[in-house]
């Protein structure tokens, strides 16, 4: 029981601290591998969560699953939803100062903050996993052309779906 109790709060801390879609990636990881799941479990659920309709935040309830079944699912989904449903009367309360510069400020330092965590842990998980030169080129051409607006994102990932593919044996 305390093992569950201690899963459910690794969610939910990751859920109230991240500031949406992948930003609770670094968060997770460190709580969870090499405890209860290894980097190529994260992987794993990152590849799920990205094939399914939905948010990019979905890939939780991957994880949760991969580390500990269909209740580990329910742990991740509840988890991950509690602190933003929590966020919603406490925004409403607090609606003057969210306008305000200070507030911007810490915005805008948090997602720079989250932007070097990501980045991180990608590279962690790449470092880990044996990538090879092909997928690293796809890396750099898929950053390339999202930077300059050349094509949707959309299309990369269908790009980066066929490229692995062809060459991911």
């Amino acid at each position: 029981m305390l093992e569950q109790l201690q899963l459910f709060l690794i969610f939910l801390q990751s859920s109230a601290l991240a500031i949406g879609g992948l930003a609770s990636l670094p968060l997770l990881r460190a709580d969870l591998v090499p405890q209860y799941v290894t980097d190529a479990g994260i992987v794993q659920a990152l590849a799920v969560g990205r094939l399914a309709p939905g948010p990019n935040g979905l890939y939780i309830v991957s994880l949760g699953y991969l580390v500990a079944g269909w209740t580990g699912a329910l742990y991740a989904l509840v988890g991950a939803s509690l602190a933003p449903l929590v966020m919603l009367p406490a925004t409403a309360l607090a609606r003057r100062w969210l306008m305000s510069a200070w507030f911007g400020g810490l915005v805008r330092g948090v997602s720079l903050a989250t932007v070097g965590l990501l980045l991180a842990t990608g590279v962690t998980i790449v470092n880990a996993g044996g990538t090879q030169l092909w997928q690293l080129a796809l890396v750099v051409l898929t950053v390339a052309v999202t930077v300059h607006g050349k094509l949707h994102p959309a299309a990369m990932i269908v790009v980066g779906g066929a490229v692995g593919l062809a060459l991911g044996r």
